[in-house]
């Protein structure tokens, strides 16, 4: 497999978590040792993602919400 397919589909991981996902558990279950561990990098990536976007979004939330106890007395 070329290079740059690799680095698509990892950038398409990292960016649409569900193509990392889905490519993962697909080429996981194939024969090709190399489909394999692209696969596994694909699926690990899409996880990362899942779970940065969730960081972000738990701290974007709280943050917005700071202002609300800042009140001076």
């Amino acid at each position: 497999m070329s290079g740059g397919l690799k680095a698509l589909l990892y950038i398409l991981s990292f960016f649409i978590p569900v193509v990392g996902l889905i490519v993962g558990i697909i080429w996981m279950n194939g024969e090709d040792l190399e489909k394999k561990a692209i696969g596994k990098t694909c699926l690990i990536i899409g996880i990362v993602s899942i779970v940065l976007s969730c960081i972000c979004w738990f701290a974007a939330t709280a943050f917005s919400l700071v202002p609300a106890f800042m009140t001076g007395y």
